[in-house]
C-alpha cells in the first residue's frame, strides 16, 4: 500500500498499489488503477490507507516496497488490562463510586505538548482528514472537519489551512521553515503503517520498528514542543505484520491512529477474519469493527490509559480496484465512527481519497448535496457533544445483551451511548442504569423522543447494525 510516483512528459502517473493475499505476508505490491486527475502528492492505497513519505523534505518520494524476510507465524497479543469494577454502591444522585475506564490521553496528557495547546480543549472533538488538500481548507471546515492528518504539498503555503482556523499535524513532506512557529500546527505525522513495512520500508518488523524510533527522534529533536503521531493497521490484528513488535510501534509515538477498511474492501475483511482475537462467526463489515479496531490497538498498550488513539473511517470507495469493492454509506460512516468513539477513541480520521465514479475523488467534497448533508449532519452531532465526550468514562456493563456501551458525565447529567457489538442482533435492548441515576426518563438525544425509567432501566430498539443512540438522564 505506497503511492509511485512516474513522470511521462509533463503528465505525473500516480500509480496504485493492489491488494495481496490477506492470508500471507505481501512480499511486493501489485501495481493497479492509475490517475492523472490529481497533484503530485496525493496518496494512493488499495485498501484505502493513507500514505506518507519518510524524509522531511519539500517534495513526495515514493516509499520502497517492502521485502519478505523468513514466513512469519502468527503471535498472541497482550491481553487486555481488565475494566475494574466498584466495590460499594454508588449513593443517590451520585456517580462517585463507579470506577473510572483507563483515559487515553486527556487535559493532563496534552499540557505535556505546549506545542498542541489548539488541541487540548474540551470543546473539540478531534475530526481529521488524511491528506487533505490546502485549498479545500474552508470546505472541509463546513462540513465539520477540524484537523489536517498531514496535508498534500502542493506549493500552498501551510497558512492555506491555519488561516481558517484548522489545525495540521504535518506531515513528512513539509519542511520546519514552512512550518515554522504556527501555533495551529500542533503535531507531526510520521510514517504510515510502518507497522507492515510501507512508508518506513525496512526488510523487517524490527528494522521498520528502528527507522520509526530514528524518524521520531528527529522530530524529538527539534524541541518545539509538537507530538508525534502515526497511523497503523493490520499490525494490530496479532498475525504476521509487527510480529512481537506492535506494543513497541505504539510506545514510539505519543498518539496513533489505526486503518482497517472494513465495510469496504473486502480483502481487509478477510484479513480481520483470520485475527485470532476476531469472534468466531461475526461479519467484519459491520460499525462495530471499527469499535474493535480500537480495543486491538489499546490491548497492545502495556498500560492502557496512557496515549490517545483515533480510528480511521472511510467517506466513499477508498481506491479500491477489486471487482467486489463497495462505498459505504453515509450511515455506515456515522455508525464506524460512533463505535470507535464508544471503545474510547479520542479522535476519528477520515480517508476521503475516492475511486467510485460517481464521486470525485475528494469524497468529503466532491460529492452530491445530500450525501454531503448527511456527513455534516453526523460530524455536527459529535461535536455537540465534544465537552462530554472529553471527559473520562465510568466503568459500567448497562446489561444489553449484544451491545455495545460507554457511560459519561457532564454537568449533572449522565450520557450513555450505545451501538450494536459484535454478534449482536438488532431489535429491543434493555439497558440498566447504575444506582446513582435519580432521573426518570431519559432524553434520546438528536431524536427529539423521551424513554420512561422504570425500576433502573429503560428499553429502546436498534434497527440496523450501524444504528446507535446517545441517552442523557438526570443524576
Amino acid at each position: 500500500m505506497k503511492r509511485t510516483f512516474v513522470t511521462l512528459g509533463a503528465v505525473i502517473v500516480v500509480a496504485l498499489s493492489g491488494c495481496t493475499d490477506p492470508g500471507t505476508p505481501p512480499p511486493t505490491e501489485s501495481p493497479s488503477a492509475t490517475s492523472t486527475a490529481e497533484p503530485t502528492s496525493t496518496p494512493t492505497d488499495s485498501t484505502g490507507s493513507p500514505t506518507g513519505t519518510p524524509e522531511p523534505t519539500a517534495t513526495s518520494t515514493a516509499s520502497p516496497s517492502p521485502t519478505a524476510s523468513e514466513e512469519p507465524t502468527p503471535t498472541a497479543s497482550p491481553t487486555t488490562t481488565p475494566t475494574p469494577t466498584p466495590t460499594t454502591p454508588p449513593g443517590p444522585g451520585s456517580l462517585a463510586n463507579l470506577a473510572r475506564i483507563p483515559w487515553d490521553g486527556g487535559p493532563a496528557y496534552w499540557a505535556k505538548f505546549p506545542g498542541a495547546a489548539q488541541l487540548n480543549d474540551p470543546n473539540l472533538f478531534p475530526v481529521a482528514v488524511f491528506f487533505g488538500k490546502p485549498g479545500h481548507a474552508a470546505a472541509l471546515k463546513d462540513i465539520g472537519v477540524n484537523v489536517f492528518q498531514d496535508a498534500e504539498h502542493d506549493g500552498s503555503p501551510i497558512s492555506t489551512i491555519t488561516s481558517t482556523g484548522m489545525l495540521v499535524m504535518a506531515g513528512q513532506e513539509w519542511t520546519r521553515a514552512e512550518v515554522g512557529n504556527d501555533p495551529n500546527v500542533v503535531g507531526w505525522t510520521t510514517y504510515d503503517e510502518c507497522d507492515m513495512g510501507l512508508g518506513c520500508g525496512g526488510a523487517n518488523t524490527e528494522e521498520n520498528l528502528a527507522r520509526m524510533q530514528a524518524l521520531v527522534d528527529r522530530i524529538r529533536s527539534y524541541n518545539d514542543g509538537r507530538f508525534t503521531f502515526a497511523n497503523y493497521s493490520k499490525g494490530i490484528l496479532g498475525t504476521w505484520w509487527a510480529s512481537g513488535t506492535m506494543d513497541d510501534f505504539l510506545a514510539v509515538v505519543d498518539a496513533a491512529s489505526v486503518d482497517n477498511y472494513a465495510y469496504t474492501s473486502p480483502p481487509v475483511g478477510d484479513a480481520i477474519r483470520q485475527s485470532p482475537h476476531w469472534p468466531a462467526g461475526a461479519n467484519p463489515m459491520t460499525a462495530a469493527a471499527y469499535g474493535w479496531q480500537i480495543d486491538r490497538a489499546r490491548s497492545y498498550q502495556a498500560t492502557p490509559g496512557v496515549h490517545p488513539n483515533w480510528i480511521f473511517v472511510e467517506s466513499a470507495r477508498p481506491y479500491l480496484s477489486e471487482s467486489n469493492a463497495r462505498t459505504i454509506t453515509p450511515e455506515q460512516m456515522e455508525g464506524a465512527m460512533w463505535s470507535g468513539i464508544i471503545h474510547e477513541a479520542r479522535g476519528i480520521s477520515i480517508f476521503q481519497h475516492n475511486n467510485d465514479p460517481q464521486f470525485g475523488n475528494y469524497s468529503l467534497v466532491d460529492i452530491p448535496a445530500d450525501r454531503k448533508a448527511s456527513i455534516k449532519a453526523a460530524l455536527a452531532k459529535i461535536q455537540s457533544l465534544a465537552p462530554v465526550l472529553n471527559t473520562q468514562s465510568y466503568a459500567w456493563n448497562a446489561g444489553a445483551t449484544g451491545t455495545d456501551t460507554m457511560l459519561k458525565a457532564k454537568d449533572g447529567s449522565a450520557y450513555l451511548f450505545a451501538g450494536i457489538g459484535l454478534n449482536g442482533n438488532t431489535g429491543s435492548k434493555t439497558f440498566t442504569l447504575p444506582a446513582g441515576i435519580t432521573g426518570t426518563q431519559v432524553e434520546v438525544v438528536g431524536e427529539n423522543r423521551t424513554i420512561p425509567i422504570q425500576n433502573g432501566k429503560f428499553t429502546d430498539s436498534f434497527a440496523n447494525e450501524y444504528t446507535h443512540h446517545i441517552y442523557k438522564v438526570t443524576i
